[in-house]
């Protein structure tokens, strides 16, 4: 059975993503990273998800409010033609000048000292960007990757809402329980990959938990769309 998403149908978001796009190339002095992100063209709402490239990616942050806290560390891996490209996975810490509180260094397992030689912000982000270019982005979570990188591209270059496609699998979740009707209210990445029949993985680690997203996503189209190939325009939103 074909699972129907009550999403904004892809003409909308297209021509948004399209004006994100031309705002963006009207920006000078950006990057070449992010320059050849935003000038790279989109695919057409017909292309078939499982033929364009993925980057699943995730963020270990001190906290979850973009202005205040700071990105520990970023995790991301390419999935191509549904397979996951583990030899080409990076991860990267970020140098911080801030204090990591107790709670955040036994929750990322990430300590002061892990962080004393590792690249700043903007080299790493250049890293992610490079990678991103003519990907679909895959997390979990989109409200937090998406947040931290507004607030970077904000304070950097005065504009944020990059012209990207993203592929939320806490948003699947989400909208496959109340199809089900199932009352469960638990989207947790882990929880999630459970209900799939994945295995759990260690938690609050940017790569693991990338290559756990990229799993998780595999296996939630595979049932929302059994034998059908899905387009990237079936899951735009």
């Amino acid at each position: 059975m074909r699972l129907q998403f009550p999403w904004p149908g892809p003409t909308q978001r297209w021509r948004k993503l399209h004006q994100q796009q031309q705002r963006w190339q009207q920006t000078g002095g950006l990057p070449p990273a992010l320059q050849r992100l935003v000038n790279t063209p989109l695919p057409g709402a017909d292309t078939l998800l499982h033929d364009y490239p993925w980057l699943a990616f995730d963020f270990e942050t001190s906290g979850m409010n973009a202005e205040q806290a700071h990105i520990l560390s970023i995790g991301f891996v390419p999935v191509l033609a549904r397979q996951i490209a583990l030899d080409q996975a990076q991860h990267h810490y970020v140098s911080s000048s801030v204090t990591i509180a107790a709670q955040t260094a036994v929750l990322t397992h990430i300590t002061p000292e892990m962080l004393k030689n590792a690249a700043g912000i903007d080299a790493v982000m250049e890293q992610l960007f490079t990678h991103l270019a003519g990907h679909v982005a895959v997390v979990h979570g989109k409200m937090v990757e998406a947040r931290f990188i507004n607030h970077y591209l904000m304070t950097r270059y005065g504009l944020d809402t990059l012209p990207i496609i993203w592929l939320d699998t806490l948003e699947m979740g989400r909208q496959h329980q109340r199809l089900q009707q199932d009352g469960r209210e638990d989207y947790r990445l882990a929880s999630l990959r459970s209900r799939c029949g994945l295995p759990s993985y260690t938690a609050h680690n940017a790569l693991s938990d990338a290559v756990a997203t990229a799993e998780l996503a595999l296996a939630q189209l595979a049932c929302r769309f059994c034998s059908i190939p899905p387009t990237i325009g079936a899951i735009l939103g």
